[in-house]
């Protein structure tokens, strides 16, 4: 058995994880319903943006729907491996998008998009909480004012309602992976251990994120010092509610000036 990650880093620093499980994240079917949410998406926001920050990008699933949309997308990622799977992917698109591969944290162009997003349950994932609201502050510096921030995540009443101890899915090409969530730290956390077998091979890794309620990250959004914060439960623009299988945030930067430190 082999297990990845390693002490002195974060998990989500460590690329042998996103090389052998990405692909279990990111299917075919999951960059086609891509296509297909984003236009919702962009239906919640004040108007159609044209430069675009997507955080946690991944090997591009709605940076490439992002980009066909005709808007100037930066897709930053920590990970090389699917930094460079999104590249193929756009090259072979014919689509321009710029990659950085880099900590979401440390991002830093003052004043420069339209929009920065957070998708797909890309928010949350650092040890400290503080790291959280940190980069709420980061995104709002890095927005233009009148810019909006879009995160779309997992609710912690959904994750209440619907965890299972073991979770169970075998792939068409044989390979079963078996997730073993939980709920930590006075259910603030999910963390996950998976298995992935592939014939007489298997190999583990630990994973984390931390959760909110919907009031929860409105809150923090707002602490961050946006305006306007609207909560959904779908990419469609429904109410929130115990049901919702997403939690989406939708915020502004206020026109005025932001205060110094």
């Amino acid at each position: 058995m082999r297990v990845t990650g390693m002490d002195n880093m974060d998990w989500f620093e460590d690329d042998e994880f996103w090389r052998v499980f990405g692909d279990c994240m990111f299917t075919e079917a999951q960059f086609e319903a891509a296509s297909e949410q984003w236009p919702q998406l962009l239906d919640l926001l004040d108007a159609k943006p044209q430069q675009i920050l997507d955080l946690g990008a991944g090997p591009g699933r709605f940076a490439l729907a992002m980009a066909e949309q005709g808007a100037a997308v930066t897709a930053l990622d920590i990970s090389p491996s699917l930094i460079k799977q999104g590249r193929l992917r756009a090259e072979a698109a014919g689509l321009s998008i710029e990659w950085v591969q880099q900590d979401m944290r440390e991002h830093q162009q003052q004043d420069q998009y339209d929009l920065i997003t957070s998708l797909w349950t890309s928010f949350g994932y650092f040890d400290a909480r503080g790291d959280d609201q940190r980069l709420l502050e980061r995104c709002l510096g890095n927005l233009r004012p009148g810019g909006q921030l879009l995160i779309d995540t997992t609710g912690k009443e959904y994750v209440c309602r619907h965890i299972q101890p073991v979770h169970l899915t075998e792939y068409d090409d044989g390979r079963i992976l078996i997730e073993r969530p939980m709920l930590t730290d006075r259910m603030r956390r999910y963390e996950n251990e998976w298995l992935l077998i592939d014939g007489d091979r298997v190999d583990r890794a630990h994973w984390h994120h931390n959760l909110y309620t919907a009031d929860e990250l409105a809150q923090r959004v707002e602490q961050a010092g946006f305006a306007d914060v609207q909560v959904y439960g779908s990419a469609l623009g429904e109410a929130y509610d115990l049901y919702s299988e997403r939690l989406i945030v939708v915020a502004t930067r206020p026109w005025e000036p932001l205060s110094k430190p």
